[in-house]
């Protein structure tokens, strides 16, 4: 068991009861609940539009939607982490599930190792919000919520860094 591993289940383990926990204070199963994995942490995603995610932080974000039953997302989440980690005290990044089952979700973030925090848009309106049309699709931000650049199709780590730091940097 390597080091990083009891971390990673103790917040997988977290992020799981906060959305069982916040699906049963809305009446709802956890299949059609509007929630963000946050360190664990549920949140609504109806208070996270387009305005809300810029409110998150005062970086740069590079915003990535994402799904399971997408095998282009699954193999470049990866590359994502990994500049995730290059880049984490410049640039938030936020993972979007879209239009996926959170349990689905929890297991590719498990799966793949990711470490950024997952929102879930179970309904793909904050996709849609973006005028996103094929997946993956990936949104840079600027610090005050400006889109910067928007691009549809797998990124690699050094595609990545290269509109990281042309573009948000």
């Amino acid at each position: 068991m390597s080091a990083n591993q009891p971390k990673r289940a103790g917040r997988l383990l977290g992020v799981v009861i906060a959305l069982l926990l916040l699906a049963t204070a809305c009446g709802g199963s956890s299949e059609a609940t509007n929630v963000a994995a946050s360190g664990g942490e549920a949140v609504e995603l109806a208070e996270t539009d387009q305005a809300g995610l810029a409110a998150r932080s005062d970086k740069p974000i590079v915003l990535n939607f994402f799904a399971s039953w997408c095998p282009s997302c699954v193999a470049e989440l990866p590359d994502f982490e990994e500049a995730h980690q290059r880049f984490a005290d410049d640039v938030d990044f936020i993972g979007v599930a879209n239009r996926d089952r959170p349990a689905d979700a929890i297991a590719l973030i498990e799966q793949t190792g990711v470490t950024y925090d997952v929102l879930g848009d179970p309904e793909g309106e904050l996709f849609q919000s973006f005028g996103a049309l094929g997946m993956p699709t990936t949104v840079f931000l600027s610090p005050d919520g400006e889109v910067v650049k928007t691009f549809s199709g797998v990124l690699t780590t050094d595609a990545l860094e290269t509109i990281i730091n042309e573009e948000l940097l």
